[in-house]
């Protein structure tokens, strides 16, 4: 028992000897590593870090013997610091990191520069502007804030460059890190360069790299396409300053404390953008209105004159957008373009007029009547229903009558129009004339026959039918009469009119059969009404004829014997 208890004894001491043997090992090493470290991240300034070593190995009075002996310094691990400065050199090669990020290409930079979204960036143009002492150059947040590109998160950098992390204006407008002068004059003075506002803007539009990120199928074509415009013409030719340009018709970006109206560009969908289709005409009016503006300019030798809003405002497409709210009526953009507007040639205003109405284009465009216009200079479409002020398309317009198209050339024989053209037109009048009145005649007697409550029975062709309904297919055949005319063949038009006239016989053979029915039910009414009172007026004589009957004794009253 003794020996077994000195047996755990003696192991009990020999691990407590073990342990606290490798606990001071363990101290020393943990010791060791902090010295270390310490010795890593200790400030060494990097000049006396190098020189130690030579200085080492040259030795007073030793002369070609000392670099033999030098040589033997480096193996050693006493020189760890100067090993571990090499290993900090690349460390300073670390800001060199966010160089490699920059894009190569000036237009790329100007975007990554400011643009990576989502991230605060550094602005002092409102810190400077907000506070500028001269009012149309004080603009804040607030005169930006309807802008749709600043929704979008593009800042003041990104439109007109610089670098907006400068206090200084000087350094903040230099133009070597892309700040953009939209004024060509020193002391900015004078309004802002229309050259320079235009490229200004297409830097990003015409760029698809810069679109793509806020639209997956931009359009990028609309500086190339102003170029060939009227407006962008007359710029690259006279340098004109009143001519429009991108913030003519889609307004300032912002405003200053000297402009301080509403501003901001607004997405083409907004109701209240300059260009929404409904704003579209009032938003070229404000310079093709303006008789001053508008004076001694022309194109193609014509004055361009200043009444197209007055007139179309009048016109059919302005009650179908304006007051039928269809915005697929059209405005002054769709018939000369957006960005490349221009008026459409003499040989090209049928091809504009056919984006909608393509099938009378098509049929105009085989005939010869086409090519007569363009000959004597008539702008084919516009000849005979206007250019602006388009009326509505009716009969009357059709034939030789006072108040008639047709009249103005083929009843004088101007522009080579011929006699035998004029008669054509007279028979075209007459004969939708004719196709007119019969469905009128037809919608009388259906509402003839409903008011005699009648049930009007269905065509021979489509007895299931409703006469009514059945009736508009006589109404489509005289609208593709109307149609048909613009070919100016008489075949077409006498076919489309005989298919209708037809319908027009058929509903009109329906009603009238009802009409007879109820007259012959009235005829076979008031037939059978006589023998019916013949019947009644005999039983009354008959029974004038028969003796009273004696009341019986139960129903004689007292007063009554």
């Amino acid at each position: 028992m003794r020996t077994r208890l000195r047996v755990v004894l003696l192991s009990g001491l020999l691990g407590a000897a073990a342990m606290f043997a490798a606990g001071w090992s363990a101290a020393g090493d943990a010791a060791g590593a902090e010295t270390a470290a310490a010795a890593d991240e200790s400030p060494a300034p990097p000049p006396p870090p190098p020189p130690p070593v030579p200085k080492k190995t040259e030795t007073p009075g030793k002369s070609p013997d000392a670099p033999p002996k030098a040589a033997p310094a480096p193996p050693p691990p006493p020189p760890p610091p100067p090993a571990t400065k090499p290993s900090e050199k690349p460390a300073p090669k670390a800001p060199a990191a966010p160089e490699t990020k920059a894009p190569a290409s000036p237009a790329a930079k100007a975007l990554a520069k400011p643009g990576e979204r989502g991230q605060p960036r550094p602005n002092q143009c409102l810190t400077c502007h907000a506070e500028h002492a001269e009012p149309r150059l004080r603009v804040t947040e607030s005169d930006m804030a309807g802008d749709v590109h600043w929704q979008k998160g593009l800042r003041c950098v990104d439109c007109h460059g610089g670098d907006p992390a400068w206090e200084e204006a000087r350094g903040a407008h230099a133009e070597e890190d892309g700040f953009r002068r939209l004024r060509s004059d020193s002391d900015l003075t004078k309004p802002p360069d229309p050259v320079r506002v235009v490229e200004l803007c297409g830097d990003c539009h015409a760029n698809i790299e810069r679109m793509r990120p806020f639209n997956p199928s931009p359009r990028t074509d609309q500086l190339r396409e102003y170029w060939t415009s009227g407006h962008g013409r007359r710029l690259k030719e006279s340098a004109d300053p009143a001519v429009a340009t991108c913030v003519s018709c889609h307004a300032k970006p912002h405003g200053t404390a000297a402009d301080p109206g509403k501003h901001g560009v607004l997405a083409v969908a907004d109701l209240n953008s300059p260009v929404y289709p409904k704003n579209v005409a009032k938003t070229c009016a404000t310079c093709h209105a303006d008789a001053k503006l508008m004076a001694g300019r022309q194109y193609h030798g014509r004055p361009i004159g200043h009444q197209q809003y007055d007139e179309w405002s009048r016109s059919v497409h302005a009650e179908t957008l304006l007051k039928k709210g269809d915005l697929s009526a059209p405005t002054c953009n769709d018939c000369h373009g957006n960005h490349g507007a221009l008026p459409p040639d003499v040989d090209s205003v049928a091809n504009a007029c056919g984006t909608c109405h393509g099938k009378i284009a098509g049929l105009f465009a085989t005939t010869r009547m086409k090519h007569a216009f363009e000959r004597v200079g008539l702008p084919g479409c516009a000849t005979c229903h206007g250019a602006h002020d388009i009326r509505h398309a009716t009969i009357d317009m059709l034939g030789m009558h006072d108040g008639a198209v047709c009249v103005g050339c083929h009843d004088k024989g101007r522009h080579g129009a011929t006699v035998a053209g004029g008669e054509a037109a007279r028979k075209f009048r007459n004969d939708l004339d004719g196709l007119r009145r019969a469905i009128e005649e037809a919608e009388a007697k259906i509402e003839e026959a409903e008011r005699l409550g009648m049930a009007i029975p269905g065509p021979r062709s489509d007895p299931r039918a409703d006469a009514r309904m059945y009736l508009r297919k006589a109404g489509d055949a005289l609208t593709a009469a109307r149609v048909e005319i613009h070919g100016f063949a008489a075949a077409p038009v006498e076919k489309v009119l005989a298919a209708g006239r037809e319908t027009v016989a058929e509903v009109q053979e329906s009603a009238e059969s009802a009409i007879r029915q109820h007259h012959a039910r009235r005829i076979w009414l008031a037939a059978s009404l006589v023998p019916i009172l013949l019947v009644i007026v005999v039983l009354v004589l008959y029974i004038r004829t028969l003796p009273p009957v004696p009341l019986a004794a139960q129903d004689r009253t007292p007063g009554n014997p």
